[in-house]
């Protein structure tokens, strides 16, 4: 089965590539270490209660033992590119067609690897997570697309049949139906949007087209992946730097600190601007048409910090700039809307840049604080 990757591929493997077997239990506790490698519990923790002050995420969700329920049941197989090895996960059923296809995507990420130094330029800075997610659209994509023409050229008509059972399956697994949209739409999107983004590449010049991208032009930005015309057009985000207000905000004996920093782009954000809105299930693997993405299709870039203080205080700081006035003041006016679901009051202003959003705990914090813009690079 890994023997015909390559040629589908069009990549020649340059190396062997060891493989394991490693029992589910196994892989939980290499998720926990690499989850903490890669993020530390505080930062994780921190992030977690961002997207529940964002209303992202319910007041009683564990951001942890929500990965682990969805990444600890869900994977069959992973290659991982630290180690340059291949791991298969040994479960309680026969090794089916659905598993095959799960090995030729891993396969080709090895593939990647090889070819493109996946570990050697992949974003390490998480703050930066829209480009991350940028950077993963494309890697996930052209995954997603191997194994696809994989599974015709291999697969019996019954085995694809089994796979369609399978997937559909999967709208009913715990697991996702109880994931908040905010994790899930991180999940999917690199399979989905980001398959439909390599599959554009492909159509026009084949794997050639698709190679250039991971070696030479990796999307910046996940409104790249969702609008490939902007990646075409090489409309790049526009970079905020917000500076650290922690020693204006002390006062006295209170001490306040940057507690954590994100960029969300255009994917979070059209969460974000859904309030409470999902989309209709649809087919696994399919882009997703979300309520009101609209608001957030002019984008143009976001930073955003949060601080926390004495007694619980804390205060979110985030900047947007968008494409056009008018989408500057269609994002204001649905934040205005959304503003009663946040944890605690905010201010919306206008910017040089576009519209920065304050939030804080109490009305004491969020006077306390004096938003700052940047000006536009010239």
């Amino acid at each position: 089965m890994i023997a015909q990757v390559p040629a589908i591929r069009e990549l020649e493997p340059l190396a062997d590539v060891p493989y394991e077997f490693i029992t589910r239990e196994q892989f939980r506790d290499d998720l926990i270490e690499l989850q903490f490698a890669e993020v530390p519990e505080e930062t994780l923790r921190a992030e977690e209660r961002l997207l529940k002050r964002l209303n992202l995420m319910p007041d009683d969700a564990d951001l942890l033992q929500l990965l682990l329920d969805l990444y600890g049941g869900q994977v069959a197989a992973f290659y991982r590119p630290d180690t340059k090895r291949f791991y298969i996960i040994q479960g309680d059923r026969p090794f089916g067609p659905a598993d095959k296809i799960v090995v030729a995507h891993e396969y080709t990420h090895a593939l990647q690897d090889q070819h493109f130094d996946l570990e050697g330029t992949r974003i390490k800075d998480l703050s930066q997570g829209d480009a991350v997610l940028g950077q993963l659209g494309a890697i996930e994509g052209d995954a997603t697309l191997t194994m696809q023409q994989w599974s015709i050229d291999n697969l019996s008509a019954e085995e694809a049949f089994q796979v369609l059972i399978e997937s559909l399956g999967q709208l009913d697994d715990p697991a996702l139906a109880n994931m908040p949209p905010v994790l899930r739409r991180q999940l999917e999107y690199p399979y989905a949007e980001g398959f439909a983004f390599i599959q554009g590449l492909y159509d026009v010049g084949g794997y050639d087209a698709v190679n250039a991208t991971l070696k030479d032009a990796i999307p910046a930005s996940t409104e790249q992946v969702l609008h490939p015309e902007k990646y075409l057009a090489n409309e790049a985000p526009i970079e905020i730097e917000l500076p650290d207000q922690s020693s204006t905000l002390n006062q006295g004996n209170d001490v306040w600190s940057l507690a954590y920093q994100q960029t969300f782009g255009e994917l979070i954000m059209q969460v974000f601007v859904a309030g409470d809105e999902t989309p209709p299930e649809t087919f696994p693997g399919l882009p997703v048409e979300w309520p009101r993405a609209e608001v957030a299709a002019g984008w143009g870039g976001d930073r955003l910090n949060m601080y926390e203080g004495p007694n619980g205080a804390w205060i979110i700081d985030w900047q947007t700039a968008w494409d056009t006035q008018a989408d500057a003041d269609e994002f204001e006016a649905r934040v205005n809307e959304l503003a009663s679901t946040f944890g605690g009051p905010s201010q919306v202003s206008t910017t040089p840049l576009g519209v920065q959003v304050a939030i804080a705990s109490d009305a004491q914090s969020l006077d306390h604080f004096v938003p700052t813009g940047e000006e536009p690079p010239t």
